[in-house]
């Protein structure tokens, strides 16, 4: 997974570092999101996992990532595996260099998976605040 959030990451920040001065960063993120998505989504970043779609929500000020598992992967993890997957994302967000101007803004971090077999169904839904991040 963390493979996944990284590789994200690194696309979308490769373009915001392209864009225009004129833009504060709410204005960015938000262009940034929807050029992503409509330029590299649906894409795999891992076996199993296919980013589905990035998307700034401006009256959280978070930046939404959508994934759908398929396969092996796409199985409701109960347990330590499911705290284990959030774990890793939160010390991906926490170590992520590439995200230290979202954090300086307090902005959020959310991270949605599907499941393809049963389109719709949610089978994880994570949220990291600053007052996760900056433990």
């Amino acid at each position: 997974m963390r493979r996944i959030h990284l590789f994200v990451l690194g696309v979308f920040l490769t373009g915001i570092t392209l864009t225009s001065c004129h833009e504060n960063l709410e204005e960015r993120t938000a262009r940034e999101c929807k050029e992503y998505t409509e330029k590299y989504c649906p894409v795999p970043v891992a076996a199993n996992v296919v980013s589905d779609s990035m998307v700034f929500e401006r009256d959280t000020k978070t930046i939404h990532y959508y994934y759908t598992l398929n396969g092996p992967a796409d199985t409701l993890l109960t347990g330590d595996p499911e705290k284990d997957l959030r774990k890793a994302l939160l010390s991906d967000v926490i170590n992520a260099p590439n995200l230290m101007h979202y954090k300086e803004a307090n902005y959020s971090f959310r991270y949605t998976y599907f499941s393809k077999k049963e389109k719709g169904k949610k089978l994880y839904d994570y949220l990291f605040t600053e007052k996760d991040y900056r433990q």
